[in-house]
């Protein structure tokens, strides 16, 4: 129930903080140039709150489907206008004043996310070392020189501080489909070699049995200290319920024999795939021997190939006496990273670039068919992802609300009708035609931008409930 609350506040304040920006945008310029804004509005439908300001009388008001939103703007298109306020009026605006109005909403997104990808700079940025573990021999990762233990400092130009920094550079170079310089630190030496990411299919497959990670494709593993793996939630009808495993057991063995980390024994679960297992059980101060055969499931990885791997439904985590010796060890494995202003700003602006490309090269696939359709994700996917970086964190949420504003930036300057891009393109036609585009073909690309708008909208939708319901 928490994490319903929690996805549905982080899926308002994305909506309402992304919205709010980009019809700002809208406002703001619109104002400075002379045209008479008569509504701001976020959200769409009912108003549930307004209020009027100013010598305009502005109306600001909050609705009750927050999807949306829009600035409404005097327009002798939407009904009779004074004659003393004709010039006022967005219609009979220049047409590089129109161009500039549409054009600042995507822009708007586009300061946001840099601003809030310095502040998450800024603020710190809190990540898991990419220290890799157990590697399976002939992964593309082993091939590329790393071995267990390794800890990964750069992938092609971009240095490596986190998983989050390993898995955007690894998911650039299999988009780009490169060879990619790879560095890390092996027994404090740093070593060098080539990750070769050219079979890497990170944006092909279907939400229903594709293992998106691409850090799996590589085959990383992330390293743990020694120790047992303590079972913290166990999926009601899975293999491990009906076996009788419960939350808080601790499992010492696996088929009689010892394991060194919760991830070797995932690991060896994953490759019994149908094939009962013994798992030596401590529960309290009682020990048994539990049989479980785990359920077969197929996985798409984003490399394409297809495997075949075992889940008995059990979330598994390292025992805490193992975490404790690990600290009084030494060992780290959570990064915090702070950075000065100028630094984070710099930071941002690579972040933003780093987006921007890969956003547009998941756009091209889609146009060529090199993409799937399936990583489309509509409003219930959102939802999810704002909940999660909500619990995560203040920092993880902000790069999560940059990364968002971003993509709303980037799809509205499509150049298709309805969107702001598609008015740009017709605001440029007009430009070079020296006069509007005729109803009849403003009139017809509407309704192809509508059919291609819903279209869009019912796929990811579909998208949403197929990784809901899987």
């Amino acid at each position: 129930m928490m994490t319903i609350l929690m996805s549905l506040l982080g899926f308002l304040i994305t909506i309402a903080v992304l919205v709010a920006f980009h019809e700002f945008g809208h406002f703001w310029v619109a104002r400075k140039l002379g045209v008479k804004v008569l509504t701001y509005s976020l959200g769409f439908g009912k108003a549930i709150w307004s209020t009027r300001r100013g010598p305009d009388a502005i109306e600001y008001r909050i609705a009750m489907l927050p999807l949306g939103g829009y600035v409404k703007m005097l327009d002798e298109r939407e009904g009779p206008v004074d004659p003393a306020e004709q010039h006022r009026a967005f219609n009979n605006q220049p047409v590089w004043k129109r161009f500039l109005i549409v054009l600042a909403g995507p822009v708007a997104n586009l300061l946001l996310a840099l601003a809030l990808w310095m502040l998450m700079f800024m603020v710190g940025v809190q990540g898991v070392l990419p220290k890799a573990g157990v590697l399976a021999p002939g992964s593309l990762l082993a091939q590329s020189g790393v071995r267990d233990g390794d800890v990964i400092t750069r992938v092609g130009n971009q240095v490596i501080h986190s998983l989050a920094d390993l898995r955007l550079a690894v998911l650039e170079g299999g988009v780009d489909s490169a060879k990619v310089p790879i560095e890390y630190e092996h027994r404090g030496a740093v070593s060098e070699g080539t990750l070769d990411l050219t079979r890497l299919k990170p944006l092909a497959g279907n939400p229903s049995n594709s293992s998106r990670d691409v850090l799996k494709a590589i085959g990383f593993t992330l390293w743990s200290p020694p120790g047992d793996a303590l079972i913290h939630t166990v999926l009601p009808h899975s293999p491990a319920e009906m076996a009788g495993l419960k939350k808080g057991d601790v499992i010492l063995k696996i088929n009689g024999a010892s394991y060194r980390d919760p991830w070797n024994l995932i690991e060896q679960i994953e490759h019994s795939a149908g094939v009962p297992v013994r798992l030596t059980v401590q529960r309290g101060q009682s020990t048994d021997v539990i049989e479980v055969t785990p359920k077969t499931e197929t996985q798409k990885l984003a490399d394409g190939q297809i495997r075949t791997i075992g889940r008995m439904g059990a979330q598994l985590g390292l025992v805490p006496a193992a975490i404790v010796q690990a600290k009084q060890d030494g060992v780290h494995l959570l990064v915090l990273d702070r950075y000065a202003p100028l630094t984070a700003l710099s930071m941002a602006a690579s972040r933003s670039w780093s987006m921007t490309t890969l956003t547009l090269s998941v756009f091209g696939g889609l146009l060529t068919g090199q993409a799937s359709l399936s990583n489309l994700s509509g409003p219930v996917a959102i939802a999810e992802f704002a909940g999660q970086s909500l619990i995560i964190g203040f920092s993880t949420f902000l790069g999560f609300l940059a990364l968002v504003s971003l993509s709303l930036a980037i799809m509205n300057l499509l150049p298709v009708p309805l969107l702001d891009g598609g008015h740009l393109v017709m605001y440029v036609i007009e430009a070079i035609r020296g006069k509007p585009a005729e109803a009849a073909m403003e009139a017809f690309a509407t309704k192809l931008g509508l059919f291609f708008l819903v279209s869009l909208m019912a796929i990811a939708f579909y998208n949403d409930m197929s990784r809901l319901l899987h």
